[in-house]
């Protein structure tokens, strides 16, 4: 992520003259350039980030806080994607872009407006100790195993730029599938049947649209249904893997037991209000 100078400022046509006694000032907000974790790559082509490698996005303002502490924007859900909405440039619906190049503009807005140390208490899963860790934001590194074509050859996995799929063949069902990247849409929905008794089955329905070159819903669905449990596992695991995105992964020891684990920083709701 590289930040341009800052571009604060009086206006050009706000000179003071000897018959003008007060000064206009006007203020432009500083940008910064994000890079994005897909690339670009993973756009249909009429999309705005379409092979777009990199996204221009203004810092945050006291004015976008405000959006952050709407309780209406809250409980619909819509805080996050109005305040990306906001900062954006280009005209680009925030809800359209995948979840890792989401991910990475969040980072990026947090760690303008509050600086890259990030706070959380966590409990340990040993001795259930609740620590407090320091994440350092800068370290986040662009995850890029969907780009490494040896890792996709072992798998058996191509991606089809017409349909915008990762199609492979399923270890136990010998069927052919195809994977869609999650965008903002998919993680909403997803996050509004978290409760949701069908939660394996909701997730599958939300990534996988095509069985043996059929994108027919109801197919897709039918196969979900009877999909061999091996094979469901499998493709919750490979996603991730497939999915371009930031990785904020950081070793902590507990100070209780001493267990030491590798954690992902986690994204809650007070990331972006540090203590």
């Amino acid at each position: 992520m590289r930040n341009n100078q800052r571009r604060t400022g009086q206006h050009p046509d706000s000179t003071p003259s000897s018959s003008s006694p007060k000064t206009q000032m006007a203020f432009t907000t500083p940008t910064e350039f994000v890079e994005l974790p897909s690339c670009g790559e993973f756009y249909s082509e009429d999309h705005p980030l379409y092979k777009q490698e990199t996204i221009e996005i203004r810092f945050m303002t006291a004015k976008d806080e405000d959006i952050l502490t709407s309780e209406a924007l809250l409980k619909k859900g819509l805080a996050v994607d109005r305040l990306l909405e906001n900062l954006l440039i280009e005209d680009v619906d925030p809800s359209t872009l995948l979840v890792g190049d989401r991910s990475a503009l969040i980072i990026a807005a947090r760690i303008s407006a509050y600086g890259s140390e990030y706070k959380v208490s966590i409990r340990c899963k040993e001795c259930f100790t609740i620590n407090e860790i320091l994440f350092d934001l800068k370290t986040a590194s662009l995850r890029e195993t969907c780009f490494d074509k040896e890792f996709l050859r072992e798998e058996g996995i191509s991606f089809n730029k017409e349909t915008q799929t990762f199609d492979l063949v399923l270890p136990t069902s010998g069927v052919t599938v195809g994977l869609k990247l999650l965008d903002g849409k998919a993680e909403k929905k997803l996050s509004e049947k978290d409760n949701d008794k069908n939660r394996v089955t909701s997730l599958l329905s939300m990534f996988l649209v095509k069985v043996e070159e059929s994108a027919d819903f109801d197919t897709v669905m039918d196969f979900v249904d009877a999909m061999p449990a091996k094979d469901s596992k499998y493709l919750r695991s490979i996603l991730p893997k497939l999915t371009p995105a930031v990785d904020l992964l950081q070793m902590h020891r507990c100070e209780n037991c001493l267990h030491l684990e590798e954690m992902e920083v986690p994204l809650s709701a007070g990331f972006f209000w540090p203590e």
